[in-house]
């Protein structure tokens, strides 16, 4: 990166996620953030998805990448075959070893459920549904859930704008990344999760698990979209930690 030169930022959502889920977010970090979108990809290998992300990039050559959920299982296994990646931010993922907790079989057939369940003939429903049980809501969020369905002409239904098996392939990749074995050295990384009951046995383990190299910060009172249900304290407690860390 010349000298003067602003590092770029990145973003990788979650499953399901498109651009104007983040914007709310981004308006809050105040600075350009590229939303990149893997889920639309035909990404099978670790080759693939390096390659993808290779692409994105377009020879910067030192960025801040932030990630949500299996966005964040892929950025983290990005972050130790990219060396582009200075900075990880991980939004409650990238942690957790989903073997112990889900057969690939169970995450599969649970996801298929789930497309086959989310057919409607009103989408103006949906969003009502969703506005109700938001902590948070913008007309952001509201064309979030509009990209988020689309329009089946013969079965006359919304019905989620994502491919099925570009989906699977994607989990069935984040298998093999085992994203929270993943070591990284020259990278700082931290890693924001809301704080969940204690009674979650499985959670507190894995958070154990987290390297010291990590640094680690709670939400309180939020669930596991934390950036569109407290984008502006997400937005805080990133611009905090950067600072210090390139002191």
């Amino acid at each position: 990166m010349k000298q003067g030169e602003k590092m770029k930022t990145y973003f990788i959502g979650g499953l399901g996620s498109n651009e104007y889920h983040a914007l709310d977010f981004f308006n809050e970090l105040n600075e350009p953030v590229t939303f990149l979108n893997p889920y639309h990809s035909e990404i099978t290998s670790k080759e693939d998805l390096i390659a993808w992300f290779s692409r994105e990039l377009h020879n910067e050559t030192e960025v801040c990448l932030i990630a949500h959920s299996l966005g964040a299982d892929m950025a983290r296994f990005l972050a130790a075959q990219c060396p582009q990646v200075a900075f990880l931010i991980l939004l409650d993922g990238g942690y957790l070893d989903l073997d112990q907790l889900m057969s690939l079989e169970d995450e599969l057939r649970s996801t298929d459920d789930y497309f086959k369940t989310q057919t409607f003939t009103d989408i103006e429903v949906v969003i009502s549904e969703e506005k109700k049980g938001a902590p948070y809501w913008s007309k952001n969020l509201e064309r979030a859930v509009r990209e988020s369905f689309k329009w089946n002409e013969r079965d006359q239904k919304f019905e989620l704008a994502l491919d099925r098996e570009k989906v699977f392939n994607l989990l069935r990749l984040r298998r093999e990344l085992k994203a929270s074995d993943i070591r990284l050295v020259a990278t700082k990384v931290l890693l924001i999760v809301p704080d969940f009951p204690k009674d979650q046995d499985w959670r507190t383990q894995a958070l154990n698990q987290v390297p010291a190299s990590f640094e680690m910060r709670f939400i309180e009172d939020c669930g596991h979209d934390l950036y569109t249900e407290r984008p502006n304290e997400v937005a805080r407690m990133i611009h905090q930690w950067f600072e210090k860390s390139v002191r």
